[in-house]
């Protein structure tokens, strides 16, 4: 379940690629639901770049867009799911957030030199396939 980078249609713009894994989500035997977490993964990131590309969405902008959608998400969860919401709860249940993003962003800093192979690598195919055509 590595990142694998997928080729957006526009030309000239960077190459989209999905979030490495978060293996806290999951417990010892949550395979399954970590494919299905893959599954909805990729089916989402379809959407989007979809979506980025019909409205001509910078990559640049994506990101932000997607963290407002991201954070405004957390906060209507908790208050969906908890008993007695609060704005100190929330508050904590953001932090609790930005971990999982500073999670998130440390495991792809990890990864940066085989993200970077990676993408080198589909953007080269990519290419090779628009010379076949």
């Amino acid at each position: 379940m590595g990142s694998t980078p997928t080729a957006r249609t526009r030309p000239g713009k960077h190459k989209a690629v999905a979030m490495p894994d978060d293996n806290d989500l999951f417990d010892e035997d949550g395979q399954e639901a970590r494919d299905e977490f893959e599954r909805l993964t990729q089916s989402l990131t379809q959407h989007v770049l979809k979506f980025a590309e019909d409205e001509d969405i910078s990559d640049e902008m994506l990101s932000p867009l997607l963290l407002r959608i991201a954070t405004s998400s957390r906060m209507v969860g908790y208050v969906g799911s908890t008993a007695k919401p609060s704005a100190a709860g929330l508050k904590l249940d953001l932090d609790r957030f930005r971990r999982l993003i500073d999670d998130l962003i440390r495991e792809a800093k990890k990864d940066a030199e085989g993200f970077i192979a990676r993408a080198k690598a589909s953007i080269a195919a990519a290419e090779l396939d628009e010379d076949g055509d």
